[in-house]
């Protein structure tokens, strides 16, 4: 029986869908092709295919209740496991039952009476770049403080988004834990915090924040509670991914100079 799929694709890679699918078209039922937007996916299908780069991963995880399979049309693309022209591996590896599901979770942001929620990470800065006093709070343990632009807290999925960049901890992405990193701190204090995703975390500030989730600006605030969300989305990728090969092909860590002497 011929598995159903939709396929789901940035606004501006509609060409690159519609190639991709006149090619599984003939092993696959496509019921269904849209924008990542804020329209649902038909439950009937058995996945969505997802072209566009880990952004548009993103949006669909948050509007999708299938497994997601990504096609990279990016730059870095850790949550699209597939190129454009590796199509024939991907049907290969359907036709072997070389997929499996892994689920990724999702933490829950709450400011006043307002819910968010994020796959990557959450931003809580001042908007005018003027340095502020956080307060970050665990459970009922002892508060934090820290004179910086912000905090970021991040998922293991999002540790390798601006958490990288600002030299957090690299995090498996199976791994169940939180992250917790000041951004631009006056004093030496650059250096994240890793807890269990049961504690829940309250950070406040001094003036008023801008909070954004997986880079959107979503209100102003100057306390936010984050949490363990009961949401969750599911991945479908080939059994043989290997997340430290991912790190070396993507972003050169681990590679060793050795591997950059023998590319010469």
């Amino acid at each position: 029986m011929n598995r159903k799929a939709a396929i789901v694709f940035r606004s501006d890679k509609a060409k690159e869908a519609q190639d991709l699918a006149k090619q599984v078209g003939t092993h696959l039922q496509i019921t269904q092709m849209c924008e990542a937007k804020n329209e649902r996916i038909d439950k009937r299908c058995d996945f969505a295919i997802v072209v566009g780069g880990d952004g548009t991963v993103l949006k669909a995880a948050k509007l999708l209740d299938v497994p997601l399979i990504g096609f990279k049309a990016g730059r870095v693309g850790f949550l699209s496991y597939y190129k454009l022209e590796e199509v024939q591996r991907f049907l290969n590896d359907l036709h072997d039952d070389k997929l499996i599901l892994e689920k990724r979770w999702m933490v829950k942001i709450r400011t006043h009476d307002e819910y968010f929620h994020a796959v990557n990470d959450i931003v809580f800065h001042t908007p005018s770049r003027q340095m502020s006093e956080f307060n970050v709070v665990f459970d009922s343990c002892s508060n934090l403080s820290f004179f910086a632009d912000g905090i970021l807290v991040s998922t293991p999925t999002g540790s390798t988004a601006y958490n990288l960049s600002l030299g957090g901890a690299i995090v498996i992405p199976s791994s169940d834990v939180l992250q917790i990193l000041p951004i631009a701190p006056y004093y030496l204090q650059n250096r994240s915090i890793i807890v269990p995703s049961q504690n829940k975390v309250a950070v406040s500030a001094s003036k008023e924040c801008e909070i954004l989730v997986d880079g959107v600006p979503v209100g102003r605030a100057v306390q936010i509670e984050i949490a363990k969300s009961e949401r969750h989305f599911t991945l479908l990728r080939p059994n043989y991914y290997d997340f430290f090969t991912v790190l070396k092909e993507k972003v050169g860590y681990g590679r060793g100079v050795q591997n950059e002497m023998d590319n010469r």
